[in-house]
């Protein structure tokens, strides 16, 4: 998300502006500004107050910006976000760069409040998992998070579907879940008290786990049958398909409960 500029508005629009605006200036308050000059490390703006803003150069972006004619130029107008006000040492300091992540972060809650998934690209590759780039953020997916296929290859620029797990403003860290997404995409074909065959692909003491369109599905020892179930390798084998009822999905943490039992009414669990 980036904060675009325009040299050919008239006065009157940047009145306008500085009107939307009028109030008691507040740090962190995003202000209207129109660039006015130029010294040798910041920007001078006009911000509509008796004092005239600073932008400096370490505060246009997170890149390093060599000169600032380059970006802007006289009579641009724009908005910022103010970082110093000190009206009687007449010390005004806004930022771009500072907007520009608090816009990144607004919208990183409302996708993630939607629970809504998007595409990440794998930028690096570590021991523990993929940092990828995603809508102007930075990310991190760890290797639980992936599925096989994506954790034994490099796979850099390679665009993975993507859900958010934890958003951290204060450390700066997103964690995310290529997993979920998956789950998420493929759940679209699964409902709640759906019969359907799948394949055992795994057995514990506490149940099976069952391959249903690629996705695993725990039928517990308690929902295959009434009856006490001592050893379920005397009873099942890897490989072999079995006919289930789908009980409930949860997409937050990706599982899915079975039952091999008569279907009876279940509680639903979204």
């Amino acid at each position: 998300m980036s904060i675009k500029f325009s040299s050919i508005f008239e006065k009157s629009i940047f009145v306008q502006l500085l009107k939307k605006y009028n109030y008691q200036f507040t740090v962190r308050d995003i202000v209207a500004g129109k660039i006015i000059g130029f010294e040798k490390k910041s920007v001078l703006i006009d911000i509509g107050a008796k004092t005239l803003a600073y932008l400096p150069i370490s505060e246009i972006s997170k890149f390093q910006v060599f000169s600032t004619k380059e970006i802007f130029s006289s009579d641009e107008i724009g908005e910022f976000i103010l970082i110093i006000y000190n009206p009687v040492k007449k010390t005004i300091i806004v930022s771009l760069k500072q907007l520009k992540s608090l816009l990144i972060w607004q919208r990183l809650k409302e996708l993630a409040r939607e629970n809504l998934i998007v595409s990440g690209q794998v930028e690096k590759s570590t021991k523990q998992g993929k940092l990828i780039t995603s809508q102007g953020f930075k990310g991190f997916v760890s290797n639980y998070h992936l599925p096989k296929y994506y954790r034994r290859k490099q796979l850099n620029k390679l665009n993975l579907p993507l859900k958010f797990l934890k958003l951290s403003e204060n450390n700066n860290k997103i964690l995310m879940s290529c997993k979920l997404a998956h789950f998420k995409n493929q759940t679209n074909f699964l409902k709640v008290q759906q019969v359907i065959t799948g394949c055992i692909t795994d057995i514990k003491p506490y149940g099976l786990f069952v391959n249903i369109y690629g996705l695993k599905g725990l039928l517990h020892i308690s929902e295959i049958s009434s009856k006490r179930i001592e050893n379920l390798t005397k009873l099942f084998k890897k490989g072999q398909l079995i006919t289930v009822t789908i009980l409930y999905i949860n997409l937050n943490r990706g599982r899915i409960s079975l039952s091999s039992k008569p279907f009876e009414s279940v509680d639903i669990n979204d």
